[in-house]
């Protein structure tokens, strides 16, 4: 199917440092060959832990100043990943367990958030999106939103879903290094130790009709315009 360029994948998530765990291989092995990579990062993260190791509701963790290193830490990240835009929503963490924050994200409802991603949707015209499949509370609402934000507006021709076996496998062996960099960004996560070469996703809508299992989420996509400069 014909598309306007260049080659736009569009990755959603609820949690800074959600991008390099989650789809670093992906969005590091699509910018390395020159696709634009667009991360939307839905919440501040302020019930992560505290650089000095306090967790939330302890003495010396502070919520504001929790979201303001981790939101340094992402843009560190996406630096290292090549990512060319990075949006941020600002809803706040609404945790993993326990009462949920007032404003937390998944009590925003989703006709809200999912406006505002579509506008980002709208503005980018991404051809591919990601985002997540698992059952923290606000990795669900942001799958939610993005499946409400691509219904309302019809752009991406596919989306996808975070898995640990999927119909679509992407080799990140290239750009192991790179997504090594930009865990490594995110310190105050404690993220060590060796991961997989390859990712898989779970392909969740496609109008391109393009055969599965595939090994690119752009199958079935050429666009008109170029992609960017490869780095």
């Amino acid at each position: 199917m014909q598309f306007a360029g260049p080659r736009t994948l569009l990755a959603i998530h609820a949690h800074p440092g959600d991008e390099s765990t989650s789809t670093g291989g992906l969005l590091a092995h699509y910018a390395r060959q020159g696709a634009r990579t667009v991360v939307v990062t839905c919440t501040n993260g302020e019930f992560d832990d505290a650089p000095n190791g306090a967790t939330p509701g302890e003495v010396g963790h502070h919520p504001k100043a929790v979201a303001a290193h981790r939101r340094a830490e992402l843009y560190a990240a996406c630096d290292a990943l090549g990512i060319t835009d990075l949006e941020l929503l600002g809803y706040h963490d609404s945790g993993l367990t326990g009462e949920v924050p007032e404003g937390g994200f998944c009590t925003i409802p989703v006709e809200v958030a999912a406006g505002r991603l579509a506008a980002l949707i709208e503005y980018f015209q991404p051809q591919v999106v990601v985002t997540h499949y698992s059952t923290h509370r606000d990795h669900m609402h942001a799958n939610r939103v993005a499946m409400s934000a691509i219904e309302r507006t019809g752009i991406p021709a596919k989306l996808y879903l975070t898995a640990k076996d999927g119909s679509t496998t992407i080799d990140i062996s290239e750009v192991a290094d790179v997504k090594r960099k930009a865990l490594q960004c995110h310190a105050s996560q404690q993220v060590h130790g060796a991961f997989a070469l390859q990712e898989h996703y779970f392909r969740a809508v496609d109008i391109t009709g393009a055969p599965l299992p595939e090994t690119d989420v752009f199958a079935g996509i050429t666009t008109s315009g170029p992609d960017l400069p490869r780095w």
